[in-house]
């Protein structure tokens, strides 16, 4: 598992459109009764810095209840496996209504997470996740998108979220103490479907934890 791979995608589909408006509150909530509830409706992971043992983000993913009879119909009574993990993640990917929260574990410099952002995204286009276009403006875009982390990078108890819907991303980033930081209203039907091929890619790091919590 690379020690920086989170970081793409924490970045990643926050970017993709060049047309962006600041988005109202409130801010989303996994919590939001929205989402559908019960088995096979949300997953949960740790990532690691392994070689350090060290916690770096949770990743928690919530679906919408128009999905949920799918997710079901594919994984209910059967147990983790390869096959059955790529129908629900090909099913992910396409979500049309779904919310992902990345909350820090520790600090993270802004410089940091834009090297990190470049490298993995050269390693999205082979994958042929994004295009080469998007890969160069979202990397020429980093440092104007973010201004407002320049200093202060990402503190523990820091949250990022992204709210999937069909034709849009809205991206927050909310302080531990509740202060809104970053709030973008992408409209575009690219950003949604790339923030969850980030998560769910078959080479992701975020992938198989993510699935594997599905079925628990």
């Amino acid at each position: 598992m690379k020690a920086r791979s989170f970081l793409f995608a924490a970045c990643l589909a926050a970017s993709l459109s060049v047309g962006s408006v600041l988005a109202a509150p409130p801010v989303p909530s996994l919590n939001s009764p929205e989402f559908a509830k019960g088995p096979y409706s949300a997953m949960h992971m740790l990532l690691e810095k392994t070689f350090l043992n060290v916690d770096v983000l949770t990743v928690d993913v919530r679906f919408g209840k128009h999905l949920h009879p799918r997710l079901q119909e594919i994984a209910k009574g059967k147990k983790y496996s390869e096959s059955v993990g790529k129908q629900v993640a090909d099913v992910a990917i396409q979500a049309d209504d779904a919310l992902v929260q990345l909350k820090f574990k520790r600090d993270v410099s802004l410089s940091m997470w834009i090297d990190a952002v470049r490298e993995n995204l050269e390693q999205a286009r082979q994958a042929g996740l994004i295009t080469a276009d998007v890969e160069k403006k979202v990397s020429q875009g980093l440092p104007k998108w973010f201004a407002a982390l320049k200093e202060r990078g990402y503190k523990e108890n820091d949250r990022l979220l992204y709210r999937v819907r069909a034709d849009s991303l809205r991206t927050v980033v909310v302080s531990a103490d509740g202060k809104i930081l970053v709030d973008k209203l992408d409209k575009d039907k690219v950003a949604p479907r790339v923030v969850m091929a980030s998560y769910f890619a078959p080479k992701s790091d975020f992938r198989e934890p993510l699935l594997r919590s599905f079925f628990k």
